[in-house]
């Protein structure tokens, strides 16, 4: 059984911005060198107001349905219970494998800034995180919310950093016109990346069975994380590559370390490059510890409804999904052998999949669910989610960049999760929030 009332608003921030800010110190620049930083921008605003529009959304239905399945349960009360496994088995995927790209990230900013990396550094990074998690939640958390205020102090002191050095030619590429570089392909080839450095907010409704008065916890918390990022976000945005030039950026691995010592103003000696790098890495780190939350507790909600195997539901004496982390591990670290890149889109993909079906369970229990408590209303919400579904299935079509072998994996592991589904319905299994759509 998970703690009850051990995480206030501050924590529940600090989540949502460890959740995501990762993705505004790597893989984010990928869309820039093909693209251009007019498509970006234009695609960054676009994935600002979608996510934005999510965030609201989750705040309403995590304080009207505390529940550490998350965007799993809302979907399982609006659409029934295979829906609503199929939805969280997605978000459950997609956080397992971007366990795998956080730590090929932390590697490059690792090798980048202090020499080394590679494997000895993603297993010690599994066996760290994995074992503060099961050590218990509040010591998890304790060491998030710290790495993400570092990560993002960091953020804003490389924009300071960076504002002397930066040019618009760099933004603008050689025309120095920013509407002649506009194009909607070069805007639907950017999405994906963009939303990276806001993707993973909506996991934050995991921690409101564990949150101190969801009813005013949830909405505080989410609503400051996100301020935090999209300032963040539009930071590294204009100061990484005005500073350095689009093709220095976009082709880096570790792009504001990259920036910094690329921008004429500072070397790799330089105190301020490594502390940037330092920065980044407890940015990285950061995510890694939310992912892995997010991920635990999407398992352990699957498996105490009856999805997934009973194991997965087992807590230790301190509270934590012991044996669901251990699966996570044993899932996430062969996955760092794949090309972060790769693993970015398909986890962009699976959780805007996702958020389509958020969004509409979102208008549907508008009504459905119309006698729940919802200490935080969303005005105009339905509006809100429509807008967020046609954005969302924008980034769903612009995923399917990715390589057929890819492509090809996440539908096999579809099948196998809808072959797993059955077979446990016929043999009678009956999922504890099927028989009532309402429990938490």
């Amino acid at each position: 059984m998970l703690k009850k009332a051990v995480l206030g608003w501050p924590q529940i921030a600090g989540l949502g911005i460890s959740l995501v800010i990762a993705g505004q110190f790597s893989g984010w620049n990928f869309g820039l060198a093909d693209n251009g930083w007019a498509n970006m921008l234009l695609a960054t605003l676009l994935m600002a107001i979608l996510s934005c529009g999510l965030a609201l959304c989750i705040s309403e239905l995590s304080t009207a349905m505390p529940h550490a399945g998350g965007v799993f349960a809302y979907a399982q009360s609006a659409f029934g219970p295979f829906v609503g496994y199929l939805v969280g088995s997605a978000c459950t995927l997609a956080l397992t494998i971007g366990t795998g790209a956080a730590a090929s990230f932390v590697a490059s900013y690792m090798e980048s800034v202090f020499g080394f990396g590679g494997w000895p550094v993603k297993l010690a990074l599994f066996a760290l995180i994995i074992g503060v998690h099961i050590r218990g939640v509040g010591e998890a958390l304790g060491f998030t919310l710290l790495a993400g205020a570092i990560a993002a102090a960091t953020l804003l002191v490389f924009g300071a950093a960076m504002l002397p050095h930066l040019e618009v030619a760099n933004l603008t590429g050689t025309s120095g016109r920013f509407g002649e570089a506009l194009s909607l392909h070069g805007i639907f080839a950017c999405v994906p990346f963009a939303i990276w450095m806001f993707i993973c907010i909506e996991q934050v409704s995991s921690a409101a069975e564990e949150a101190v008065d969801p009813g005013r916890s949830m909405s505080r918390g989410i609503i400051a994380a996100v301020a935090t990022l999209l300032l963040t976000a539009i930071t590294v945005l204009v100061c990484a590559p005005g500073a350095a030039g689009v093709q220095v950026v976009g082709s880096a691995a570790d792009p504001l370390y990259a920036a910094m010592t690329h921008s004429g103003g500072h070397d790799e000696s330089s105190w301020l490059a490594q502390l940037v790098g330092i920065g980044a890495i407890c940015g990285l780190l950061a995510t890694f510890f939310s992912v892995v939350y997010s991920a635990s507790r999407q398992l352990f909600a699957l498996s105490r409804d009856g999805y997934l195997p009973t194991v997965l539901a087992r807590t230790n004496r301190r509270g934590s999904p012991y044996v669901a982390l251990l699966a996570l591990a044993a899932i996430g670290l062969p996955l760092t052998l794949v090309s972060p890149e790769k693993l970015l889109l398909c986890v962009v993909l699976l959780l805007c999949t996702c958020h389509l079906f958020l969004f509409a369970a979102y208008i549907r229990m508008r009504r459905t669910h119309a006698h729940l408590a919802r200490p935080f209303r969303l005005p105009g919400g339905p509006v809100i989610a429509g807008l967020g579904m046609v954005l969302t299935l924008m980034v769903i079509a612009a995923c399917f960049q990715l390589e057929v072998e890819m492509l090809s994996a996440l539908a096999v592991l579809a099948v196998l999760l809808v072959i797993n589904y059955l077979v446990r319905a016929s043999r009678g299994a009956k999922p504890i929030a099927s028989e009532n759509p309402d429990h938490v």
